[in-house]
């Protein structure tokens, strides 16, 4: 992840905007990129059976009070932003207004605060799964109310898998650069399963503590080896064991990370179907919040 130039920052309602626009501005100290502030609203007065001309009238009033209001969640940014733009997008299809809207403007980073998960997850992927699948840029995921300078950036990869290896390098590069703009130090986790009972279905447990040792070893060569060619300095690393949505989201827990910056295969086709991707996964089980890298596969 390069250092954005245009920062989208977007919601389907006023409230979590003002803390994603505060993150954005720390983005932009850092970077100078120009920032676009959004919310897409819709009513079903549209669908009334009134004059076209009353129609048009009220959908503008319900536009402008939200004008307003975006206008008065800039105003303390105005003379600290080198660049910003407050829109209301009329749309009845949140996550198709958003992602043309990403589009539109070439945007290299979108932020939006988080939306609520709840079981129905399971069932229809929710507009922040939507987005993190389908942008054409990072997502950041806006869950915690504001960030502090300091503290902790966590990057997890699979460096594992020869097929994730680019993912993996975006990943470290993006976790770099968030730890610089938040002067914090960059943590590295990369987990590795537990063998346990496929090991013992295969009866090859001869020395199950000596093959752990092996794939901890191997992932944390090949890590240093990608940091080093990166000119990443000073990341602390965390191999560890378990599925990687309750290992990530517990070391994130522990650290307090601010950020916790992880990759994403978005699926075509049929595999836009399917549930189960490391990033969604961990998503509601994170406290801070979340950018996502995306890479597509054509699985």
């Amino acid at each position: 992840m390069d250092s954005p130039t245009k920062t989208l920052v977007i919601n389907d309602q006023l409230e979590g905007l003002e803390s994603a626009l505060a993150k954005a501005a720390l983005i932009e100290h850092y970077t100078g990129c120009e920032v676009e502030v959004a919310e897409v609203i819709w009513d079903h007065i549209e669908e009334e059976p009134i004059p076209d001309p009353d129609k048009a009238n009220l959908i503008e009033a319900f536009v402008a009070a939200d004008r307003h209001g975006l206008h008065n969640l800039l105003a303390p940014y105005r003379d600290r932003i080198a660049w910003s733009e407050a829109k209301v997008l009329w749309s009845k299809r949140t996550d198709d207004a958003i992602l043309q809207e990403a589009q539109n403007v070439n945007a290299n980073l979108l932020i939006k605060p988080a939306g609520a998960h709840s079981l129905g997850d399971f069932l229809h992927a929710p507009l922040d799964w939507r987005l993190i699948r389908e942008a054409p840029c990072p997502v950041l995921i806006s869950k915690s109310s504001g960030w502090n300078t300091g503290g902790n950036v966590l990057a997890a990869v699979d460096v594992a898998d020869e097929a994730h290896e680019q993912l993996s390098r975006e990943v470290l590069r993006a976790g770099d650069l968030m730890a610089k703009i938040l002067d914090a130090q960059l943590h590295v986790v990369c987990v590795y399963s537990d063998l346990g009972q496929s090991v013992n279905a295969l009866q090859v447990a001869m020395d199950y503590e000596g093959i752990k040792q092996d794939m901890r070893q191997a992932r944390q060569e090949r890590l240093i080896s990608t940091l080093e060619q990166l000119q990443v300095d000073g990341a602390e690393l965390h191999i560890l064991e378990g599925k990687p949505p309750h290992v990530i989201s517990r070391l994130a827990k522990e650290l307090v990370s601010t950020v916790t910056v992880m990759g994403t295969a978005a699926r075509k086709g049929l595999g836009k179907l399917l549930i189960g991707n490391t990033a969604e996964d961990t998503l509601s089980l994170l406290e801070g919040d979340v950018l996502t890298i995306r890479v597509v596969n054509d699985a």
